[in-house]
């Protein structure tokens, strides 16, 4: 059974790779003559999300199984 400490370092380094921000999505922006346009979301998974509740529902269902997958692997 993995210790707290490495769990934790692992959830923190996951966790710091995502966050609720704004990314331009189907790259270049508009700004750069394509057909970008700049949404909410993760940025780190390109995935549109409207509010915070979509987020906390990411990291529920989208990187926390990644987080457990890493911490039993070790």
């Amino acid at each position: 059974m993995p210790d707290r400490e490495k769990i934790l370092r692992i959830a923190r380094e996951e966790m710091k790779k995502h966050f609720f921000d704004t990314f331009v999505d189907q790259p270049p922006s508009i700004v750069r003559g394509g057909k970008g346009v700049v949404v909410s979301g993760c940025p780190m998974c390109k995935k549109r999300l409207q509010s915070l509740q979509q987020f906390m529902q990411h990291i529920s269902d989208d990187f926390l199984p990644v987080i457990v997958d890493k911490v039993t692997a070790e």
